[in-house]
């Protein structure tokens, strides 16, 4: 499979979660290109067949989380029809940003198959496990046998 990852970040957490992931995807056999929202490689987004979009968590400690520079997000082209799981880093509560994310997901066009919300002192815990079920959904929406994706 054709991966992509696409994120925005502040402080540097949501890019290493970005590259994190991109790297086992790439582990397990799959085709992966990471890039911040204003890099992406449109050619590649294209073809991909799984997109991740992230972003860190904006808001005060305990109230009004909302997914960071969603503006940017919603600026990315159309991602009409692909199987799309979502990311966030934070640092101490999260709330309810995975809606957020999911929502903006959704008006670009992705078909959202979940996200994960990682802690940003906490990586890499969770996200070679979040990989591997995003691509697993992936798979099966989009009817490609794992085992023979991973073989070719």
């Amino acid at each position: 499979m054709k991966v992509a990852v696409v994120y925005e970040s502040r402080t540097g957490n949501t890019a290493r979660a970005a590259e994190m992931i991109a790297a086992a995807a790439q582990e397990l056999g799959h085709e992966v290109g990471v890039w911040p929202t204003r890099k992406v490689n449109l050619d590649f987004l294209k073809e991909a067949d799984l997109v991740f979009v992230g972003t860190w968590t904006d808001g005060i400690v305990i109230a009004g989380h909302r997914p960071g520079d969603a503006g940017r997000l919603l600026d990315l082209p159309g991602i009409w029809g692909k199987p799309t799981a979502g990311f966030l880093t934070y640092a101490i509560h999260a709330g309810k940003v995975l809606d957020g994310l999911a929502d903006v997901v959704k008006l670009r066009g992705g078909d959202w198959i979940g996200g994960n919300l990682f802690k940003r002192s906490r990586l890499p815990e969770g996200i070679a496990a979040f990989t591997i079920a995003a691509l697993d959904e992936a798979q099966a929406r989009l009817g490609v046998n794992a085992q023979a994706d991973a073989d070719a």
